[in-house]
């Protein structure tokens, strides 16, 4: 008994490349493991032990020894995600209280059940796009939508509460990042200084995927026949693929709130912060705590954050928003 435990704990101690990464499913992950921002960090503080999940490691040493499973085939369900989310907290907790404060804390229920929404459209298989990227089943695995809108619920009562958006939909875990610029890393003998990459990326749902934000293509987006100069920066370009607009890309289509006017050109991260999304403290980076045009605390000004039919929509503000317009 003795032995057993003393190698147990030795098993999940010691380099994974001596245990886990032996299986040539696992060593891809290892390898992109080691060059990321959590490369100090032990494989079962986000995974687990085996023990811990004796079920799903049988699961996974039966498929491998059948041949079964590529590295390519091989998935988080969501079940595994959500539980690795829950270990982030343990690291992360400014970052969770932040989501818990932001609209990407929405559960399932509150996404599919919404009855104004479900009034002028009928959830279908690309919600999952953003809410729910890691569902493992199709929307009629999800919910009974027979009848009216009314009428329509879902299936497993469990998954109502669940979130629909955790961290794992912007956050590559084992993305390749070293943990700050002054990471120094030694290639073949020489020390090296290794650049930072964009801390996010988007989970593609369909491809089962991720794509790193800096590597997708900015969004052309127009106000009228007019090209916007919009941001290109990897977390708004991130934002959008979400947060889009409609299939002619008007900015303020859909769901986008791509800025014209005074605020063209500026990101969203500028304004929100990342996590909370929240702006009350942004104005203030750039204008003075009352503004010299409206004499209003920019604090209070009736802003989209605080109305959507605000006449001082920041994402739409022009000069004679506030200025009389002079011919």
């Amino acid at each position: 008994m003795l032995l057993v435990i003393v190698g147990y704990t030795v098993w999940n101690r010691i380099d994974p490349v001596h245990t886990c990464a032996k299986c040539h499913e696992i060593a891809p992950s290892h390898a992109s493991w080691v060059s990321s921002a959590h490369a100090g960090i032990q494989c079962l503080e986000c995974h687990g032990t085996a023990m811990s999940s004796l079920k799903e490691k049988s699961g996974m040493v039966v498929k491998h020894l059948s041949g079964g499973k590529h590295h390519d085939e091989i998935h988080l369900s969501e079940k595994q995600v959500l539980n690795i989310a829950d270990r982030c907290i343990q690291c992360h907790q400014s970052e969770h209280a932040g989501w818990l404060a932001s609209g990407h804390a929405v559960n399932y229920r509150e996404i599919f059940m919404n009855p104004d929404h479900n009034t002028i459209e009928k959830p279908y298989w690309d919600c999952f796009r953003c809410h729910g990227m890691f569902y493992d089943g199709n929307i009629h695995d999800l919910m009974y939508l027979d009848g009216n809108s009314s009428d329509w619920t879902i299936k497993d009562k469990k998954q109502e509460l669940r979130p629909a958006v955790p961290c794992l939909t912007c956050h590559q875990i084992h993305a390749e990042n070293p943990v700050s610029e002054r990471f120094v890393s030694s290639v073949d003998g020489v020390a090296k200084n290794l650049p930072r990459n964009p801390r996010t990326a988007f989970y593609m749902r369909a491809d089962k995927m991720y794509l790193r934000s800096d590597m997708m293509t900015p969004v052309v987006m127009k106000d009228g026949d007019r090209q916007v100069n919009r941001a290109i920066d990897p977390n708004t370009v991130l934002c959008q693929q979400c947060h889009a607009p409609n299939y002619v890309h008007q900015a303020g289509s859909e769901d986008d709130k791509t800025t014209v006017g005074v605020h063209e050109g500026i990101g969203c991260t500028v304004c929100h912060k990342v996590h909370s999304g929240n702006t009350r403290e942004s104005c203030i980076q750039c204008h003075s705590a009352v503004s010299k045009n409206c004499l209003q605390d920019v604090h209070k000004m009736n802003t989209t954050y605080l109305s959507r039919n605000s006449p001082n929509d920041v994402h739409r503000l022009t000069c004679v928003s506030c200025h009389e317009k002079k011919f």
